[in-house]
C-alpha cells in the first residue's frame, strides 16, 4: 500500500475525533466571525505548484479564495480544519454568489508531500480544494504576505511542523482581505461572507 493510503487512513481517525470533540463545544467557545482588514495587503511574486500546473500570485485574480495551510502528517488540527473549509465550501455552493469562490490547501512540509499527494489529501475533504505546495522560499513568501507563519522542526524521520491556523481570505485584486479561525459559525460566516462579496468593487 503506498503512503498517501495510511496518510489518509490516519487523517480519518483524526477527522473522526475532531467531529466528535466539535458535538461537545458549546456556543460559548465558538469563536468570532470574520476578520476583515481595514487595508487589503498586497501579496507579492510567488510560484507554487499543483496537479494542474503553476499557482502564483495570477491565479489569485478573478475570484475570491480561502487558502488553509498545513501538511499530511498534521494529526488532526489540519483535518479538523479541511473538515471546516469542506463546509463553507459546500455552503457557498448552495448560495448564488456574485463571484466564484477558489478554495486552496497549501502543505508547507514538501520534503515529504508532493503536490499530487497534497492534490489527493485535499480532494478527500471536498473535491473543490486546491491542494498546492512548492520550494520552502515560496512558501515562506506566500505565509508571510497571508501573516501565516510555519516552521519546520527537522531532525527525526517523523518531524513536525508549527504553523498558523488561519484561514485567509484572498479578494478578486489577489489581495489579502480578512482572515477567520477554526470554530467559527457556519452560517454567521457565510452571511458575513456573501455581503462582503456583494459589496466589493
Amino acid at each position: 500500500m503506498n503512503r498517501i493510503f495510511w496518510v489518509l487512513l490516519f487523517l480519518s481517525f483524526g477527522l473522526f475525533l475532531g467531529i466528535s470533540l466539535s458535538f461537545i463545544e458549546t456556543n460559548h467557545d465558538r469563536r468570532p466571525g470574520i476578520e476583515w482588514l481595514g487595508n487589503p495587503r498586497s501579496i507579492t511574486h510567488f510560484q507554487l505548484e499543483s496537479e494542474g500546473g503553476t499557482f502564483d500570485k495570477q491565479s489569485l485574480k478573478g475570484q475570491w479564495t480561502i487558502a488553509l495551510f498545513g501538511f499530511l502528517h498534521c494529526p488532526d488540527v489540519c483535518p479538523t480544519s479541511l473538515s471546516e473549509l469542506a463546509r463553507v465550501s459546500e455552503r457557498l455552493r448552495e448560495m448564488p454568489t456574485k463571484d466564484p469562490v477558489a478554495f486552496v490547501f497549501v502543505s508547507v512540509d514538501p520534503e515529504r508531500d508532493s503536490y499530487s499527494e497534497v492534490a489527493q489529501y485535499a480532494r478527500f475533504f471536498d473535491a473543490n480544494i486546491l491542494g498546492v505546495t512548492g520550494s520552502a522560499r515560496n512558501l515562506k513568501s506566500f505565509a508571510n504576505d497571508l501573516g501565516v507563519q510555519f516552521k519546520v522542526n527537522p531532525g527525526e524521520k517523523n518531524y513536525t511542523v508549527a504553523h498558523s491556523v488561519t484561514f485567509s481570505i484572498v479578494d478578486p485584486n489577489g489581495a489579502l482581505s480578512g482572515r477567520f479561525r477554526p470554530g467559527f459559525d457556519l452560517d454567521t460566516l457565510v452571511k458575513d461572507f456573501t455581503n462582503r462579496q456583494a459589496d466589493f468593487l
